[in-house]
Parts: structure tokens; C-alpha cells; sequence
């Protein structure tokens, strides 16, 4: 898919400075009010503006439109996503530590955390021609699952390829997703947790 408009490939102005970041987390966090008491169809410029506290000129300074809002903030998502899974899968923990469940823990973490939001930030990301990013989220954890395989796959005496490593984290994305998208009450079962580290545990047996 071809990328509507290169206006949304950053924003308008970097905001490397502190104050500058706040502004950039205010129209965030205002987007995200709007969108969780009045859905999407609710969400514009003005409105956004407004519910941060700020002049819809100082909004375009950052942002050319909504859409980038939401791309912004779906690249945001992902960042989080890689940064969590990468916490869990390499920080200290006991030597009984099961990997693989702290790892799937944490990302279903980040996909029940602010659901709606995150939802429609994603559908942007995608609908805007930015769907590639979502497979370079996966890869990157990919490579990283790769990397840590003797942690996450600890007694496993065959080196994890480069297919398998495909496989399954897009499998594992792949589910998660379509949670996401359907808003399934799975999200919040411990059941939905116990059967993707199945998933995983299982593919790697044979």
C-alpha cells in the first residue's frame, strides 16, 4: 500500500526539548481522552486542541492533521511493545523464571492497556500506508527472541531458524491483533495467557 501524504512521515517539528515533548504528550493525552468518552468520529483539530489546553496553531507546529496524531502515537505503541518484551525477556529474574510466560504477560499487558485507543492508532498506522511497521515491530522481536534463545528456551539444544522464529511471533502478533480488533473479553482471562505460552512452548517440543 502506498503512503497517502509524506506529511505523516514525522512530525512537524521534533520535539527534543523538554517542553516540546510535554506538548507532544498533552496532544496524546487529549486525543486519547476524546477517543475513550467520544469515539473516533469525535476527534479533530480543534477538539484536540482544546481539550489540551493549547491554540490550535501550537498544534501544527507538531502535527499537520489527526492522522499523524494517531501515527505518532501508534509508533509510540510499538516502541513501548518491543521495550516491554525486551525487559522481560532480559532483565535479572530466578533461574526458574519461566521466559516465554513473562515475556507473552507483557504484551498482553500492552495490548489490554488503553485497548480503544491503541486500537484506532493501529487502524490509522495501517489505513495510512504505514502497515510495514507492524511487520518491522515483529521482526525486531524476532531477532530478539533469536538473540535471547538460550534464556527464553532454556535446555533447548537446536538453534532456533530463522523460520520458526517467523512462525511464531507472528502467530503470537497475529492473535493478539485480532483481540485487539474484535475487543475480545479474552484479553483479560489468564486462560487467553496460559494458552499462548502453550503455543509457544508446544512449537518449540518437537
Amino acid at each position: 500500500m502506498q503512503r497517502k501524504s509524506q506529511t505523516l512521515d514525522l512530525v512537524r517539528r521534533n520535539p527534543k526539548q523538554a517542553r516540546a515533548q510535554d506538548t507532544v504528550e498533552v496532544i496524546f493525552e487529549a486525543t486519547a481522552q476524546i477517543l475513550r468518552r467520544e469515539g473516533r468520529d469525535a476527534l479533530n483539530t480543534n477538539h484536540i486542541a482544546d481539550s489540551a489546553g493549547i491554540s490550535v496553531g501550537t498544534l501544527y507546529q507538531y502535527f499537520p492533521n489527526k492522522e499523524a496524531i494517531l501515527v505518532a502515537m501508534a509508533r509510540r505503541e510499538l516502541e513501548a511493545d518491543h521495550a516491554a518484551v525486551m525487559k522481560a525477556i532480559s532483565e535479572p529474574a530466578d533461574a526458574e523464571a519461566d521466559r516465554v510466560r513473562l515475556a507473552i504477560r507483557a504484551l498482553i499487558a500492552r495490548f489490554r492497556r488503553s485497548r480503544e485507543v491503541r486500537r484506532i492508532a493501529i487502524e490509522t498506522l495501517i489505513s495510512e500506508g504505514y502497515g510495514g511497521e507492524l511487520a518491522t515491530s515483529v521482526q525486531k522481536a524476532a531477532q530478539m527472541v533469536g538473540a535471547s534463545s538460550e534464556r527464553f528456551l532454556p535446555g533447548r539444544k537446536e538453534p532456533v531458524s530463522p523460520a520458526s522464529l517467523f512462525v511464531i511471533t507472528r502467530a503470537i502478533s497475529g492473535v493478539l491483533r485480532s483481540a485487539s480488533q474484535e475487543q475480545s473479553p479474552l484479553l483479560d482471562s489468564a486462560e487467553f495467557e496460559d494458552e499462548l505460552v502453550h503455543l509457544v512452548k508446544a512449537y518449540f517440543s518437537y
